[in-house]
């Protein structure tokens, strides 16, 4: 399991949570590589696992990156980095990972 902490520039809102669902709508049905299970839990359509993320009051999102498949938990931990940086980079300040 990876944890990803993903600061935003600034407090404003709409939080990176809001704009992670807003985003996903709006790609909803077209070329997305992310599918919604429920409320904060996503699937990639190739890679085995799921993303769940929850938004701290400070507006930090904080993101559990499982893989089924331990020895491929990397491909989706960096389609989804490269999701964040495609889609809102603008909104970041600065992305952490941490290993378990």
């Amino acid at each position: 399991m990876k944890v990803v902490t993903v600061v935003p520039k600034s407090l404003a809102k709409p939080t990176l949570g809001t704009l992670l669902e807003q985003t996903e709508r709006r790609l909803r049905g077209t070329s997305t590589t992310f599918l919604r299970r429920r409320s904060r839990r996503w699937t990639h359509v190739k890679y085995p696992g799921w993303i769940t993320w929850d938004v701290s009051r400070s507006g930090v999102l904080s993101v559990q990156v499982q893989s089924k498949k331990l020895e491929e938990e990397w491909k989706l931990l960096q389609a989804f980095v490269g999701y964040l940086d495609r889609h809102l980079g603008a909104e970041i300040d600065s992305i952490s990972i941490l290993y378990f």
